[in-house]
């Protein structure tokens, strides 16, 4: 009598079972990470900005945007000389990409994935960020968009 080698049906969705159950698991904390790891780009960006705006303004003794440069869009290739990377203009706008937002601080079921925040010089001559679209006010670890 000759016995058959393989896995039996039963065997095998057992399997597939367990590694669908525990992938139920992993799917929404691996999205949650890439979020956040897009949002910390954003904020790497900003700080990147501010700092070429700071090596622009000990080199010419004034703000890239200020004098006949008055918006951010307008000073940007003042600043690219400082900047790794370059920054992507739409519709006379910088938008970022980010992972995810939410609309409350400490609410995980207002989450919403992707969306852009825009880069903005405020009143103060301060380069921030501010929520575009139907972003959320924060972002996936809770902090404020525009007190970054």
């Amino acid at each position: 009598m000759r016995k058959e080698k393989g896995f039996s049906v039963i065997e095998i969705v057992l399997v597939l079972g367990v590694i669908g159950i525990l992938s139920s698991f992993i799917v929404p904390k691996t999205r949650d990470y890439l979020a956040m790891a897009k949002d910390s780009k954003v904020i790497n960006t900003l700080n990147s900005l501010r700092m070429a705006s700071e090596s622009y303004y000990l080199e010419k003794g004034e703000y890239a945007f200020e004098g006949e440069n008055k918006t951010l869009v307008d000073a940007l290739p003042n600043l690219s000389k400082y900047m790794r990377d370059s920054l992507k203009v739409e519709s006379d706008k910088i938008l970022l990409e980010i992972g995810g937002s939410k609309k409350m601080e400490e609410s995980e079921e207002s989450v919403v994935y992707g969306g852009k925040v825009e880069v903005y010089i405020d009143n103060n001559k301060e380069i921030v960020l501010k929520p575009f679209g139907e972003v959320g006010n924060f972002n996936m670890r809770g902090e404020e968009w525009s007190k970054m």
